[in-house]
């Protein structure tokens, strides 16, 4: 593989960073030092971002925690089904499921509004490292350090609101202790559905293909971003009018073939790619098996219940899909580690930089790596604890409520009235969503589960609280089976109404109330909020440890370097490529929607859209049919670097026009966001041509075509 290389300044940090072919995911101030002409980039870098004037980049929008593009001068915005999805979830009964049937709108006056969902589009970004770092020079003590920081951050942050009302704010870590990005956007709050295909089409293959290759699935759906009349942000307003963005992408409906440049533009979210070793090791030991194992259980005890009861189970199915998405994500990364022994590799990195080094840079080095190996050890040694205590803290609605209603107890016996009224105006936002949202069958069963889970721990995840409350004799199962038993019968918190006029007419009395789940809080939460904070300061330690573990790094690899993704702009490039995921087997990059068909029936997964079973018989492919054959193109696959987050990013040529729209990596790339590799890190994207035909023929919305600007 070529090695380039690419320096980019910034006031707190020289990034020197190799430019390897595809691999990298690149801030995007740092594109115009990358030599993307030789690669085959045919626009003009300054087309794609331009700090002093319009950019391809003005295109592209956060939306929600994934990224959407803009395809039209009205606001419509094209991303993923599984982006989307969910918003027809308060539109859908078991008479009318939108959620399994999709949803066209036919017209403006009919698109439906997506509540929460909000569309961020950058305007400009400036690195303000030097004031972020402010009064740290001489700071050793890493929380010290991140406290210092987190209070120049605060204090920036709100210097720049009042500055730009008008504007969100985020000022973006990009190494740290080292390197801090501020970022001005514009935030639309009001999203509306355009149309989101039926979910056989939109998730055809379910969990059977997700990150998998071959892919069927026309994993995409169109909203559109709504602004008031004077073309500033509003909240949903039947007089709100479509937004005019800057830029919008333009679309190549002739495609691509195998080997052509491409290139995403998007927002990936986190990576950690410039950690130590046992960061990989904590990761292959602790998070991902236990995050995995629950998830699974989560997703089999919702569909049980679900099986007989559809309200709950249309309710849940934005939730189960994404469990299912971080289940299978987080089992190919640990396939994958192993597979390629990542620990292992880090670790034989790590001994290579110390041999580079000079004397005292190697002991520096070493040093730097025991102190932060023996933090990992630290974490590790209460991780089961950890993760049980957050889950079951979000998960179980009861524990959730519980913990709240004494945040305001707390609150009113500690604080003076103003702040204790603004803590108590919050708390109860989150009280009245969690009535709403509570199911007992399922919390009953979570919280037996999560008992049982921690009546198994041992030593320092040992949970004393419980030891305490529930565990003074050896029959564990018993006790928690009599105490779920009691508790989801006999209690007072569920009864809103009560809770309701005793927060606000005696909290004092809060206290004293007699109920299970408020006992239970009580007894966890001193080793909840220790663990919390121990992890806390843990993890404080490590950051404060980072930027001298990369400085010498660099030094001895020569500035391998490019700053972790965190949920900011970064483009990627690459070409689309097959590759071997196993022994004697050699993945093709094109799938053809004749796929569909041959999967139709193999599982529950794959039911074949009914108008896409027609058309296929009629060999009705319009202006999208392949030359050679009639077929058309479906999803194709290519190497550039993607994470979560790059979901609904917009695939483009060359040209920067728009030629799929990406969804998606294959098992073996799940590892992606601990390392890259040529030979097995693969996106995949629906093509806009399968695009373009499912949203005119299959669904007759060529009226979406028509503001497209695309003629057949």
């Amino acid at each position: 593989m070529n090695r380039r290389y690419l320096k980019c300044f910034s006031l707190a940090l020289l990034f020197s960073l190799h430019l390897w072919a595809e691999g990298g995911m690149y801030p995007i101030n740092t594109i115009g030092s990358l030599n993307l002409k030789k690669e085959g980039l045919k626009m003009d870098v300054k087309d794609i971002y331009n700090p002093s004037g319009k950019g391809l980049i003005k295109a592209v929008v956060q939306l929600g925690g994934c990224t959407g593009s803009f395809v039209s001068d009205k606001g419509l915005i094209i991303t993923n089904h599984h982006c989307a999805f969910g918003g027809l979830e308060p539109y859908s009964t078991p008479g009318n499921n939108l959620l399994e049937k999709g949803y066209v709108a036919g017209s403006q006056e009919k698109e439906l509004p997506i509540k929460g969902l909000t569309c961020k589009i950058l305007i400009s970004n400036t690195d303000v490292s030097t004031d972020i770092l402010k009064g740290t020079e001489s700071v050793s003590d890493g929380v010290l350090k991140k406290n210092i920081i987190a209070k120049n951050i605060a204090s920036y942050k709100a210097a720049e609101v009042l500055k730009n009302p008008d504007y969100t704010i985020e000022i973006a870590e990009m190494l740290p202790g080292k390197s801090y990005m501020l970022f001005r956007y514009i935030t639309i709050k009001d999203i509306r559905i355009v149309y989101i295909p039926a979910r056989n089409i939109g998730e055809f293959g379910g969990e059977s293909d997700n990150w998998e290759w071959p892919r069927h699935t026309g994993d995409f759906s169109f909203v559109r971003a709504y602004v008031g009349k004077d073309g500033k942000s509003a909240d949903y307003s039947q007089d709100n009018v479509p937004f005019h963005p800057e830029e919008f992408l333009n679309i190549n409906a002739k495609g691509l073939a195998e080997n052509d440049f491409v290139f995403i533009v998007g927002y990936p979210g986190r990576t950690f790619r410039n950690l130590p070793a046992d960061f990989i090791k904590m990761q292959e030991e602790f998070t991902l098996p236990y995050i995995s194992d629950l998830y699974t259980w989560e997703i089999n005890t919702i569909k049980s219940l679900g099986a007989g009861d559809a309200k709950f189970m249309i309710k849940n199915e934005p939730k189960i899909k994404q469990l299912a998405n971080v289940e299978k994500n987080y089992k190919g990364k640990l396939k994958t580690m192993r597979s390629i022994a990542l620990y292992k590799s880090r670790l034989e990195e790590e001994q290579k930089i110390a041999n580079k080094l000079n004397i005292e840079q190697s002991a520096r080095f070493k040093n730097n790596l025991n102190k932060s190996n023996a933090l990992y050890a630290s974490m590790g040694s209460i991780a089961f604890k950890s993760y049980w205590y957050n889950n079951l803290y979000s998960e179980s609605k009861a524990i959730a409520l519980a913990d709240n209603i004494r945040t305001i107890s707390n609150a009113f016996r500690t604080m003076k009235t103003e702040e204790y009224n603004k803590i108590k105006k919050n708390t109860l936002s989150l009280i009245r969503s969690q009535y709403k949202s509570i199911y007992v069958s399922y919390d009953s069963i979570f919280l037996k589960k999560m008992l049982l889970d921690a009546s198994n721990f041992s030593g320092s995840n040992m949970v004393p609280g419980l030891n305490t409350l529930l565990f003074k004799n050896e029959n564990k199962m018993q006790v928690i089976r009599e105490y779920i038993a009691k508790a989801y019968k006999k209690n007072l918190i569920f009864d809103s109404t009560s809770i309701f006029k005793i927060i606000n007419d005696k909290p004092e009395k809060i206290e004293k109330l007699k109920d299970p789940f408020m006992d239970l809080v009580k007894n966890l939460n001193k080793d909840y909020h220790e663990t919390d904070s121990l992890m806390t300061y843990y993890k404080a330690q490590l950051d404060a440890l980072l930027p001298e573990y990369v400085d010498l790094r660099m030094e001895a690899l020569g500035g391998d370097f490019l700053p972790d993704a965190n949920r900011t702009l970064r483009l990627t490039y690459g070409y689309i490529r097959g590759y071997h995921p196993s022994d004697a087997t050699y993945c093709t990059p094109f799938t053809t929607v004749r796929g569909m068909a041959e999967k139709d029936g193999a599982a529950p997964d794959y039911r074949l859209n009914e108008d896409i079973a027609r058309l296929l018989n009629q060999n009705a492919f319009g202006a999208y049919k392949l030359k050679d054959k009639n077929d058309l193109p479906m999803c194709l696959l290519y190497n550039t670097d993607t994470t979560g987050g790059n979901s609904g990013s917009p695939l483009l040529d060359g040209n920067g026009q728009l030629i799929g729209i990406n969804f998606d990596r294959c098992l073996e790339a799940t590892v992606n966001d601990y390392a890259w590799n040529e030979s097995y890190s693969r996106s995949i994207a629906v093509d806009i041509r399968f695009v373009l035909w499912t949203t005119s023929m299959v669904s007759g919305a060529d009226y979406l075509l028509k503001e497209m600007y695309i003629t057949q």
